[in-house]
């Protein structure tokens, strides 16, 4: 499968006005909701989890880009999430610079080859500097889709 076929169309937010990381991963979690992605009673579980995960070391990957992800029983498949954060979301980065590009990965212990797919291929498409600046400049989650579709080939 291509990695556009795991992306929630509702978690794909092109202008997130948040500062906080917690605020981000909120805001993608409740578009997880509205897509049917995850169960309203699943999200302070998951968000729990997340939170644990970034206590191990940020998922800040640098230029940027923060890859939010964590794998846990009573999930159906994988779902991915999107946000550009214009004005910058303290991450915890190592480098110590906002991050302006979420992807938020939610994934069941069951679909693990999967999960390390979408995370490889995320890696790679956030790594391509041409990649990273049209994203940046989607004007909604179609192109955002659009790009994820043409860059993952």
């Amino acid at each position: 499968m291509a990695l556009r076929d795991y992306v929630c169309r509702e978690a794909i937010c092109t202008d997130l006005q948040v500062e906080e990381r917690d605020d981000a991963i909120r805001v993608l979690l409740e578009q997880f909701v509205a897509g049917g992605a995850l169960a309203d009673r699943q999200v302070e579980e998951v968000f729990g989890a997340l939170v644990k995960r970034e206590l191990l070391g940020s998922t800040a990957i640098g230029n940027g880009v923060a890859v939010p992800h964590a794998r846990m029983d009573g999930l159906d498949g994988i779902a991915v999430g999107f946000a550009h954060c214009p004005q910058g979301v303290e991450f915890n980065a190592l480098d110590g610079a906002p991050v302006y590009e979420v992807f938020l990965v939610i994934a069941s212990r069951e679909h693990n080859d999967e999960y390390i797919s979408v995370m490889e291929r995320i890696t790679r498409l956030v790594q391509n500097q041409d990649f990273r600046r049209f994203v940046a400049a989607a004007a909604d989650g179609t192109q955002v889709l659009e790009l994820i579709e043409e860059m993952d080939r």
